[in-house]
């Protein structure tokens, strides 16, 4: 057989593998196999056999550590740490004492997983202006609000800075903020910055280290660029407390409405205040304050979030606290204001804000929020927000479902109850859950009852009891405690649930045994009695399922007796289960030896007695032979069918008389 060049070459090219792509992670083992499939050459006229398949042997390529990372926003201009930037990202205009925050990201761009980064700083300014000193980092979870700055509190909260960022996976992003404080011996115009500088650290990971020489990889081409400003601003926040941080503290207080509520002030430059589902209007109370160095007029403007329906009045504040005029509008701009203010100097303004009763929340994490911002007359570029925030109440209450609120199907069967073998009750339970779709905390009292038909055909009205479902499961066991009364009213309930948060319950309803076959429906209620909102669950239903009738009892009255004797047979048919029957008639057949006397019947049920001699066609007639059947037609059509209703507990009472032949 001749040899193929060409196809050798082309062999050898499989055996080569494929080339690692970039990014491939460090240690990573390729390995590449080739094969050749063939058809061996065979005589003229002889059927080739099937195609052969021959491996090569494998090739392993395995992939170098190539470290690299970068920290972004980059301050532009020229190459490498540059100052001043030349990033809008990375400006800001700040007063002498304020914080400056800057958001970075650091991401992984090499192919080696767990890495790990310092972090340290170069600092800069111009014209000898003093440079930032205290230069800090801090994890993007220190943003407990998720706005994408560090206000003084969460600084606070956050604890000790970090010095580094560690186990960074390939490709993953990690933000991380930049402070420092605004040294308080700049003046206007000047411009200081901050350069956070990583520096990538040793891999321990088996293999995941480049081989020496090797230089770890920086990155610090990221300064920061503050600009010194000491002109016009002005600041709103909570009542007393203009700058919204919390100092002074501010105690709750209550509004200036018909139906007071009390508004809570925040250090994070908010206010809060509860809603009931009779509330229409709640007033808050914020304070401006001139912290520029002229005197200024600060224009008030309101922007509603998440809030449907809902109207903002701004008013004075009269100095015993009572509501004054209208806010005015004394510079003509065609928007409400302060009036002048002195630096330093402050102002109470009241924000009314009018919505209908039972108004509910569309998420009970999206605060029906009013945005007033306070915007410096002097220079309209400088302007301060705070919120004023109403928190509404909103429940649901049902059967399980995946996410809080809501209940799947107009009606849930429960799991039939059979009482066939009860003793005393039978306790059927359902799977509840309660969830609180307000913005506040708040907790539900639980109530529910169950009319309850029984075989006397009387009715009794059975409370529900309510367990919290421990572990969630959906079924009763050993672990679910019953609920209590937390708040003291006399009724069991929830305690308290946070916003967006549910608890498992446990309904349990005893069923008495003599409780007839029926669809039991639950009538259950959650109520606040914090905010009023209640929400009723209608749709749990027991079905309890029909227990047998019990064979018909039969006598006679005579133990023995000679021919010509007659002999009286008491036929006594009971409904005994705890369903209505129906087309229900007992029947009996004319002894051997004997000789058919009378057939008659009695019944306890409202209808009337007809007779046959073959359970098909009836009659009022009495019977003068056998077989004999007795049936009681309830509804008066001359037949017994289906239509005919022999009640629980009510029987059919035949007397059969014959003679002993």
């Amino acid at each position: 057989m001749k040899k193929s060049w060409s196809f050798i070459s082309m062999l050898a090219a499989l055996a080569l593998g494929t080339a690692s792509a970039a990014g491939t992670p460090a240690g990573t083992v390729i390995t590449n196999t080739a094969e050749i499939v063939f058809t061996p050459e065979v005589a003229t006229g002889t059927k080739p056999p099937p195609p052969t398949t021959v491996p090569s042997n494998p090739v392993d390529t395995k992939v170098l550590p190539v470290p690299s990372f970068t920290i972004t926003p980059n301050d532009l201009g020229a190459a490498g740490p540059t100052f001043v930037t030349e990033n809008a990202l990375l400006t800001q205009t700040l007063k002498p004492g304020d914080t400056a925050v800057f958001l970075y990201t650091l991401t992984n761009t090499g192919n080696v997983p767990n890495e790990s980064y310092g972090l340290t700083s170069l600092t800069d300014s111009l014209a000898g202006a003093p440079k930032p000193t205290d230069v800090r980092y801090y994890p993007v979870t220190a943003d407990t609000n998720n706005d994408g700055v560090l206000s003084p509190a969460e600084i606070t909260a956050a604890g000790t800075p970090i010095t580094s960022i560690t186990g960074v996976a390939i490709d993953q992003a990690v933000k991380f903020f930049q402070v420092y404080t605004v040294p308080t011996g700049t003046v206007d115009t000047n411009k200081i910055g901050a350069d956070p500088v990583g520096t990538r650290l040793p891999n321990t990971g088996a293999g995941l280290e480049p081989a020496a020489p090797f230089v770890q990889p920086i990155d610090n081409d990221n300064y920061n660029t503050v600009t010194v400003q000491r002109t016009d601003a002005g600041v709103i926040g909570p009542k007393s407390d203009p700058d919204g941080n919390g100092t002074p503290t501010t105690p709750a207080y209550p509004s200036t409405d018909p139906a007071p509520v009390t508004v809570t002030p925040t250090a994070v430059d908010t206010q809060t205040a509860p809603a009931t589902t009779t509330t229409t209007q709640i007033t808050f109370t914020n304070t401006i304050q001139n912290n520029g160095n002229r005197p200024d007029v600060f224009d008030i403007t309101t922007v509603l979030e998440n809030f449907p329906g809902a109207t903002v009045v701004l008013y004075t504040l009269n100095p015993d606290g009572t509501k004054g005029p209208v806010l005015p509008d004394t510079d003509g701009d065609g928007k409400p204001d302060t009036g002048s203010l002195l630096p330093g100097g402050t102002k109470d303004i009241l924000v009314q804000v009018t919505f209908p009763a039972d108004t509910q929340p569309t998420d009970p994490l999206l605060l029906p929020t009013v945005v007033v911002t306070a915007t410096s007359s002097n220079d309209p570029t400088k302007s301060d927000p705070t919120k004023d925030i109403v928190l509404l109440p909103k429940l649901s209450f049902g059967d399980p479902t995946p996410t809080p609120g809501g209940d799947p199907s107009p009606e849930t069967p429960g799991t039939p109850v059979d009482i066939t073998k009860c003793t005393v009750s039978v306790t059927s339970y359902f799977a509840m859950e309660i969830a609180n779709l307000g913005n506040a905390p708040d907790l539900y009292n639980i109530a529910g009852t169950a009319p309850i038909k029984l075989t006397s055909g009387a009715t009794v009205t059975t409370p529900v009891v309510y367990y919290r479902d421990v572990n969630g499961d959906g079924k009763f066991d050993g672990g679910d405690t019953l609920l209590t009364d937390t708040n003291a009213d006399g009724k069991p309930d929830t305690g308290l649930i946070a916003p967006g948060a549910e608890v498992k319950l446990i309904a349990a309803l005893a069923i008495p045994c003599d409780a007839a076959a029926q669809n039991i429906v639950l009538n259950q209620t959650a109520t606040s009695p914090i905010t009023g909102v209640t929400v009723t669950d209608p749709n749990d239903i027991v079905p309890i399922n029909p227990t047998p009738v019990a064979a018909p009892v039969k006598s006679v009255d005579l133990a023995s007796a000679k021919p010509g004797d007659v002999l009286t047979y008491t036929i006594i048919g009971k409904n005994t289960s705890n369903a209505n029957i129906t087309k229900a008639f007992v029947k009996d057949t004319v002894p051997a030896n004997t000789t058919f006397v009378s057939w008659s019947a009695t019944s306890d049920a409202a209808g009337t007695i007809l007779y046959s001699n073959n359970g098909s066609t009836w009659s009022t007639t009495a019977l003068t032979a056998g077989p004999v059947f007795a049936g009681l037609d309830t509804n008066n059509d001359g037949n017994i069918t289906t239509a005919d209703i022999l009640p629980s507990g009510k029987s059919i009472t035949a007397t059969f008389v014959v003679k002993v032949n």
